[in-house]
């Protein structure tokens, strides 16, 4: 029994407790388990249909050993690399699937928060039971780092910044730009047109979404700066595409 040098994903979904708080009664709560269940479900298949379609084209990645668990409004993602080009494609092939994800996942009121990081875990697959520093460090990235509704990336990943998907804030805070990445992945494939079509469509429905949340909380002086980021960040990815039509009123 020891621990391993693993990439560890920890994600939450923001404003998971005070929905559970104000749910009238056992239905309604039903109903939001159901709808986090199947999306996280959603999420897992992603992250391994990613991984399984890049293992199948070489004979030495072997992406998919990837493991998640599932507890609550939180997900965890983690993989043990053995060097550092291990390292380097696991985290990089986690940004992808992820980032098809974020794009793609019916958002209106869901939107989440996370952290990826690099450390040592333990995992016991019969008791499901996880320890480690990496562990805790991808939490505190999340609890701690994250802020807004983003994936914040360890900084000892080291990761190429001149790399489509990520990015940095003004506070040396790299965090994954899935919009650009997922933007990269749909729209360049066999059918670009249609595919462009659907990612409009998701960038559609992200807008919305982001606007609902800003209506919601304009009076909350806690939760609403965490929309606004978001649509800050939204906006800028329009416009550096020119996709102007999209943008979000934050102005209200």
């Amino acid at each position: 029994m020891e621990v391993k040098k693993h990439i560890v994903l920890f994600l939450d979904i923001l404003g998971y407790s005070k929905f559970i708080e104000n749910c009238k009664d056992s239905q309604e709560e039903n109903l939001y388990l159901d709808k986090i269940y199947g999306l996280m479900s959603n999420l897992s298949e992603y992250i391994k249909e990613r991984n399984i379609a890049v293992d199948q084209r070489s004979d030495v990645l072997k992406l998919s050993r990837f493991k998640s668990l599932l507890f609550s409004d939180n997900i965890l993602f983690f993989a043990p690399y053995e060097d550092e080009t291990d390292k380097c494609n696991l985290y990089m092939n986690l940004f992808y699937g992820l980032s098809a994800f974020l794009v793609q996942y019916e958002k209106k009121d869901l939107f989440f928060r996370g952290g990826i990081a690099e450390g040592n875990l333990f995992y016991d697959e019969k008791l499901h039971f996880v320890f480690g520093s990496g562990l805790v460090k991808a939490y505190k990235l999340e609890s701690e780092v994250a802020k807004y509704p983003r994936i914040v990336i360890d900084k000892e990943l080291n990761p190429p910044y001149i790399f489509v998907g990520i990015a940095k804030d003004e506070e040396e805070t790299w965090y994954l730009d899935y919009l650009s990445l997922g933007h990269s992945l749909i729209c360049y494939q066999n059918e670009p047109k249609q595919n462009y079509e659907h990612f409009l469509f998701c960038l559609d429905e992200q807008k919305n979404a982001i606007d609902k949340a800003l209506q919601k909380y304009k009076n909350d002086s806690g939760i609403f700066p965490k929309y606004e980021w978001l649509a800050r960040y939204h906006n800028d990815f329009c416009i550096k595409y020119k996709l102007n039509d999209y943008t979000v009123d934050i102005d209200l």
